[in-house]
């Protein structure tokens, strides 16, 4: 859904605010461990689609999608 949309980090920074907020008024759980972790996953998911909107981005169309945990990531991110 990323690839092509050019995003910049001021979009990606905003957004990942406004899900924190939202997080806030939505009810979810606010203690240190499960923001910790929350707050971790949408900074490491937003940065790749980041890197993924970018002009001749490479994507492999068969990688699963992320799904969030306490604390896991999809591994460290890998510089081609």
């Amino acid at each position: 859904r990323h690839l092509g949309k050019q995003l910049t980090e001021a979009q990606r920074s905003r957004w990942a605010s406004l899900i924190a907020a939202c997080a806030d008024e939505a009810g979810l759980p606010d203690d240190p461990e499960f923001r910790s972790a929350f707050v971790a996953y949408i900074e490491w998911g937003s940065r790749l689609a980041v890197i993924n909107s970018q002009p001749g981005a490479s994507v492999n169309p068969e990688a699963p999608m992320p799904k969030w945990g306490w604390g896991e990531v999809g591994g460290p991110y890998i510089a081609r």
